[in-house]
């Protein structure tokens, strides 16, 4: 009868990790910062009269243990940390230049780009 008690309550505690870290899997720890905030994420094909002005190779955790993250997390937490290193480099819009690899890792343009009239430069303006 022990047995089967210590047996359930390390079954118990298993599904409540288990429970636990998935929960956590699809978390964003990655936010952006205010100098960033107006930085666009945009496709090549939307640059007009831009500037490039430099790169950056952002990267963060696919899994958590051996938990996968959500890969729409992990594109977004890359995208806020490219958004994030932009400004240092006089910045305002950052192309992906790539996919991101298995490992949690993906290289961005970073371009000086005139932002038209009416235009937010907040987030996504023309993916």
């Amino acid at each position: 009868m022990t047995r089967s008690i210590a047996f359930a309550a390390r079954l118990a505690g298993l599904s409540m990790a288990v429970t636990m870290f998935s929960g956590l899997s699809g978390c964003t720890w990655v936010a952006v910062t205010p100098e960033a905030d107006h930085i666009r994420i945009v496709s090549s094909e939307a640059l007009e009269d831009c500037e490039r002005v430099g790169t950056t190779k952002a990267r963060t955790k696919t899994s958590i243990g051996v938990f996968a993250r959500s890969k729409k997390k992990v594109a977004e937490e890359l995208e806020t940390l490219a958004r994030n290193d932009a400004p240092e480099l006089g910045g305002n819009t950052i192309v992906a230049e790539g996919p991101v690899s298995d490992d949690g890792m993906q290289r961005f343009a970073i371009y000086d780009c005139p932002i038209a009239a009416g235009s937010t430069a907040s987030g996504n303006d023309a993916l």
